[in-house]
């Protein structure tokens, strides 16, 4: 069980929902990106697949490295507001300028727009994001707290990517038209959920004496916690895998369950059954420990995916059954890594003066991003050299091509995840209890 009892809790529900709610518009702009843009600017825009996708990818290696800059630096700012929130003002503004100009182009642009567009928006998401999520590290003193805090950006990054991808389909508007309409959403949602987050999120203060540390010298000290570096192997092995079911999602439904109506159905229940089971995982940490907690999780999807090669053609509710099983695990991925996080720097940061956990929350965030590297950079290739995605599931080689994917490739690394931390240390300030996956 947990050292420390509720006594030294910090928020209460109103401010743990108001600390969640800023996540709402980043989420929106994410799965605008992620399920709109890519094709609204190669088709609609004129601008093609190739160059599209090139830009994109840029993108997201880009953020690799602006990531850990800013997360530093948010880390060494010293002012009257204290570290972040001049971070997210400046975040707020830039975000919502960029998300106009990314989601609401004019009628004729060319590749410079895009990339111009592009590049801000990822830009101020990571400064708006870095900053605001090590606050959720930071904050709180009591180890369960931590997890709902965690929990809470969760939830409304559910729901944020439920109203993005419902948008079209409930208003009857076009892909312009819907993102048009996300763009002033977005907008909206930052400075209220700002204000919302200024007025009632109590931020504690802590004076920092110590000398300033270099980019260099903040990486080697983070690098350097054996725990930390146990975790975000992990991590990123479990987002790998994760990707790849996320990635494939599309081509599952449509050639495998042969259900192509009913992808916008399968997208939903993945985010919510991803927030509906999400207050068992919290559940489970405080009981045993967020470790056992996110190793639970990730046995349960594994034995979710491994049922997914006897789903045959029109077997929807079979589908369905799988698809709320492994959503389920969604929710202990965001939560569960993050809260140990939080136990990691709240340790680290009471040894010392130094602030470092905006570094540790973008080095984690970059790792999350190099993750999505592996289906468009190995499985789309694969699906697309035996011609998948034109004439789908016909043949056995084919067939089997896809359950590697979709199915196997991620069990092995999940399991691979597991035994990462089953050989790995304790995190943060929490002991385990006896359990079938300590």
């Amino acid at each position: 069980m947990y050292k420390g009892d509720d006594s030294v809790r910090t928020f209460n529900a109103w401010q743990i929902i108001c600390f969640g709610l800023l996540t709402t518009p980043l989420a929106m702009g994410g799965l605008a990106m992620a399920m709109y843009l890519p094709t609204y600017y190669a088709v609609d825009m004129g601008l093609g697949l190739g160059l599209v996708g090139a830009i994109f990818v840029f993108g997201r290696l880009f953020d690799i490295f602006t990531d850990p800059l800013i997360g530093h630096w948010s880390d060494e700012t010293r002012s009257r507001f204290g570290p972040r929130k001049p971070w997210m003002i400046a975040g707020v503004f830039g975000f919502s300028l960029s998300a106009y100009l990314f989601l609401s182009p004019p009628d004729a642009i060319g590749p410079a727009y895009l990339m111009l567009a592009s590049g801000l928006y990822f830009l101020f998401y990571t400064i708006l994001d870095v900053p605001y999520s090590s606050i959720g590290l930071e904050v709180s003193p009591h180890v369960h707290e931590r997890s709902l805090l965690a929990g809470s950006k969760a939830m409304f990054q559910v729901v944020g990517a439920i109203v993005a991808a419902a948008l079209p389909f409930i208003m009857g508007y076009s892909i312009g038209e819907a993102l048009n309409v996300i763009a002033f959403a977005i907008i909206a949602l930052c400075f209220i959920g700002l204000a919302i987050f200024l007025a009632s999120v109590p931020t504690p203060a802590r004076i920092i004496s110590s000398p300033r540390l270099t980019t260099v010298e903040a990486l080697k000290s983070v690098l350097a916690d054996r725990r930390y570096r146990y975790l975000l192997g992990s991590f990123l092995i479990v987002q790998t895998a994760n990707s790849l079911v996320a990635a494939l999602m599309v081509l599952y439904v449509v050639h495998i369950v042969q259900a192509a109506e009913l992808v916008g159905l399968f997208l939903g229940i993945l985010l919510l059954s991803s927030a509906a089971f999400l207050p068992f995982w919290i559940y489970l940490s405080k009981r045993y420990s967020k470790k056992t907690s996110w190793m639970a999780a990730s046995l349960l999807c594994s034995i979710a995916l491994a049922l997914v090669p006897v789903v045959g053609p029109g077997d929807v509710t079979g589908a369905i059954i799988v698809s709320i099983i492994v959503g389920s695990s969604f929710g202990a991925d965001a939560t569960m890594p993050t809260s140990m996080l939080a136990d990691i720097v709240y340790e680290k940061e009471r040894e010392g003066n130094n602030r470092l956990g905006g570094l540790y929350l973008a080095v984690k965030n970059s790792v999350s991003k190099l993750s999505f590297i592996v289906p468009m950079g190995l499985a789309f290739p694969v699906l697309g050299y035996i011609g998948f995605e034109e004439t789908g599931a016909a043949g056995p080689n084919a067939t089997l091509t896809f359950f590697f994917f979709y199915s196997a490739l991620p069990i092995l690394l999940r399991l691979l995840a597991l035994y990462v931390l089953k050989i790995g240390p304790d995190f943060g300030l929490e002991q385990k209890q006896d359990s079938a996956f300590a």
